[in-house]
């Protein structure tokens, strides 16, 4: 069954928005994601979740184990920059501004990206063993990230910048790594659930 996220579905245009209506949309969407993997992917049997389309392709405890390593590496460095927002008082702004790199790895991992993207091999997991344990992960991830996005409506998501990639050399904003972090949790738990349903 094809998996939807509400209206917000495919959003990913880069068309003008305040910052209220991208972390709204980042918000809703985030929780339509989790609702799918609680009602979907969690307690499903440890055959369900390895079962894969193809033997190239990765099942869902693998697309799992892919989204925790990048929740859990920049889910505290978005804490420190909604802290030091609130620190510095750079209350929200008017509209959501675009790095060159942010518009880059965004659109990459969009919904409506229908590409396949070549993954590193140290973010790879494909047949490797990968425990259930990863999607309870996930979703307490999730919940964590959920309060960051919902914490960022006090600040301005222009002004912090956080190093994205194994260098950090490239800079995002605030906005620009939610906006990131969601959509890509959005399209590999569609993946997920696709792999995990497949008869």
């Amino acid at each position: 069954m094809e998996q939807t996220f509400g209206r917000h579905s495919d959003s990913t245009t880069f068309a003008a928005m305040t910052q209220k209506e991208l972390l709204d949309r980042l918000e809703s969407d985030l929780k339509d994601a989790m609702d799918i993997v609680r009602s979907s992917l969690s307690g499903q049997s440890a055959d369900i979740l390895k079962q894969r389309p193809s033997p190239e392709s990765w099942n869902a405890l693998e697309c799992f184990a892919h989204l925790n390593v990048f929740l859990e590496r920049y889910i505290p460095v978005i804490e420190r920059a909604v802290h030091l927002g609130r620190a510095r008082r750079w209350s929200p702004s008017g509209q959501v501004n675009y790095t060159i790199k942010g518009r880059s790895v965004i659109g990459k991992t969009s919904r409506s990206n229908a590409r396949p993207g070549k993954t590193p091999k140290r973010y790879n997991f494909i047949h490797q063993p990968v425990a259930p344990e990863v999607v309870k992960s996930f979703l307490i991830n999730s919940e964590r990230l959920l309060r960051n996005i919902q914490a960022a409506k006090e600040v301005d998501l222009n002004r912090p910048r956080i190093g994205w990639g194994p260098s950090r050399f490239f800079r995002l904003t605030l906005g620009n790594m939610l906006e990131w972090l969601v959509e890509h949790s959005c399209r590999h738990v569609i993946q997920a659930s696709k792999a995990a349903t497949r008869t």
